[in-house]
């Protein structure tokens, strides 16, 4: 049990091989060499500390906390959902402010800390993992831990290229935001690059060079989990093939590789349909046995906090902070566009989807906006009622506890159908037509799209995404590929029709310093590789 103990400190410790991550000193390991004999007796016993330890921290991890901000990979869906245009803060709450004013990029500030740190003891934990596994072994078990520790890399690397760099490409040709020749950044510095087979502190490496071992990664996971027949397992929880082909369709849709992203989305469409219908679409996204839930969480009272946590955030019936001030709703122009009998129409509240008429204590009529499935009042209009911790069904039988329970969805379905039609619409084929008609007519049944011109086609693909997944983080990773702007202005929208906060109303491009993270103040200090003249 002795020897046990000591391995699996080495495993788990973050910065036991790279200064990236500050984590608690190991005093005692075996070697590498005896580790590397314990794997090929035992790679459950081996290896399950370090996979647990990347679950959780994709569920739950945080190194400072901030006003109950940060709570893994959820938190990144919620925070970068504020820095886009269709998020509201309705009033200046201390909480997220800064985030909503995409002013939270600098070195010595908790996003840039906490997000570095994520990642990269994902980036430890798989590296650790990997360092012990022979790549020429045929044992399943050891093979499907090197999937999966690749696939948890590739997927951390991906989300590092989101923060500490501008895009590969900024803006797609043939779009309305498009930029010509002008928007390759795959030369700039990103992060440093650590693999298993590094030694030692590391430079920052290319954009290029970090999408090249994110792609090389995820398909040598995907081969993996396809080879053991685990290209789509019986559980939402698990690390797998159509998890792993998610993140590399996503990777090809920002190297604008149309045919390999394409390849890759179909891998999930062949697996899993779409939400249909109301009782699903309307559900609240809290149940991971949901049909189209390609990757999740299951959430219970041991696993989750409770103010500090996803449902706190988002959820509006709950006693969390989405549910007693800090209300979240959605842009008016976003929701003006969306049609009276698309079923999205309704989760969010506003006259057309919620208002009613109610009879004062005076009898005069008035039109009031309803939070739906009760008989109180919306807080703000167009406030979000998307994400139901509980479920809609205890909402409508008046059972609003448990809000806290409800599970994290990482990524869903309609990702993949969207990119495929996005990804068809750039190559100029008439087949992005049908597949946006036929996915819309599951949300509007009478949604007719007629071409016109490619660049008006994308850009309803890309406003039908923005709405199918509102509050997902979706939003901030196109607009960073597709270069299209935070725009918040009255002289945009119109006063009457802009309900963004007041000191929120600016206009921010792409490229401006603010999308920009620099490296945490700890990484220019520890690293020896990067001084501060390597700061973004």
């Amino acid at each position: 049990m002795k020897i046990m103990k000591y391995m699996i400190q080495a495993l788990i410790a973050g910065g036991l091989f790279t200064s990236c991550l500050e984590d608690a000193d190991v005093t005692a390991y075996l070697t590498e060499d005896q580790l590397g004999s314990v794997a090929q007796e035992d790679p459950d016993k081996t290896f399950s500390a370090a996979v647990a330890g990347m679950y959780s921290d994709m569920q739950s991890y945080v190194d400072t906390d901030m006003s109950h901000n940060y709570f893994g990979q959820k938190s990144f869906d919620y925070l970068t959902s504020l820095m886009g245009n269709d998020m509201i803060m309705t009033g200046r709450f201390a909480m997220s402010l800064y985030h909503y004013m995409i002013d939270y990029w600098q070195q010595n500030y908790t996003p840039t800390n906490n997000r570095w740190k994520e990642y990269y003891r994902v980036i430890s934990n798989a590296n650790n993992i990997l360092k012990l596994i022979d790549p020429e072994s045929t044992d399943p078990a050891n093979m499907r831990y090197r999937a999966i520790a690749m696939g948890f890399r590739g997927y951390a690397y991906l989300y590092l290229t989101y923060l500490y760099q501008y895009s590969y490409y900024t803006g797609v040709d043939g779009t309305k935001w498009g930029r010509g020749s002008k928007y390759d950044y795959s030369q700039s510095p990103c992060v440093p690059l650590i693999t298993e087979k590094t030694e030692g502190d590391q430079p920052r490496a290319t954009v290029a060079q970090i999408d090249e071992q994110i792609k090389k990664d995820l398909t040598t996971s995907f081969n993996l989990f396809k080879e053991l027949g685990m290209e789509h397992t019986s559980s939402p929880t698990d690390m797998d093939g159509c998890v792993v082909a998610m993140y590399l369709a996503r990777a090809y849709m920002v190297t604008q590789e149309w045919d390999k992203a394409i390849e890759y989305a179909q891998v999930v469409i062949d697996n899993f349909d779409i939400l249909k219908g109301e009782d699903n679409l309307l559900q609240g996204f809290s149940n991971i046995n949901l049909p189209d839930v390609v990757y999740g969480c299951d959430i219970t009272a041991d696993n989750t906090g409770i103010y500090r946590s996803y449902f706190s955030q988002m959820d509006a019936y709950g006693d969390g902070y989405a549910g007693i001030g800090v209300w979240r709703a959605a842009f008016k122009p976003l929701v003006d566009r969306i049609a009276d009998n698309d079923i999205r129409l309704k989760w969010f509240c506003c006259d057309r989807s919620t208002g009613t008429d109610v009879k004062g204590e005076d009898g005069t009529i008035k039109r009031v906006t309803m939070l739906r499935d009760t008989k109180s009042p919306a807080a703000v209009e167009y406030q979000a009622v998307k994400f139901i911790g509980t479920g809609r069904e205890n909402i409508k039988a008046g059972v609003f506890a448990g809000w806290e329970l409800g599970d994290y969805i990482y990524l869903r379905s309609e990702e993949a159908y969207f990119m495929k039609m996005e990804a068809l619409a750039h190559q100029g084929s008439n087949e992005a037509v049908k597949e946006l008609n036929e996915f819309m007519k599951t949300r509007q049944p009478d949604y007719e799209y007629t071409f016109s011109n490619k660049a008006d086609l994308i850009e309803e693909i890309i406003y039908q995404k923005r709405v199918e997944f509102w509050g997902e983080g979706l939003e901030y990773i196109d607009n960073r590929r597709l270069n299209i702007p935070v725009d918040r202005t009255d002289e945009t929208w119109g006063a009457e029709n802009n309900n963004h906060f007041s000191a929120a109303k600016f206009r921010h491009e792409q490229e401006d310093r603010n999308f920009l993270y620099q490296l945490p103040i700890s990484e220019i200090e520890n690293n020896s590789q990067i001084s501060s003249s390597d700061q973004n």
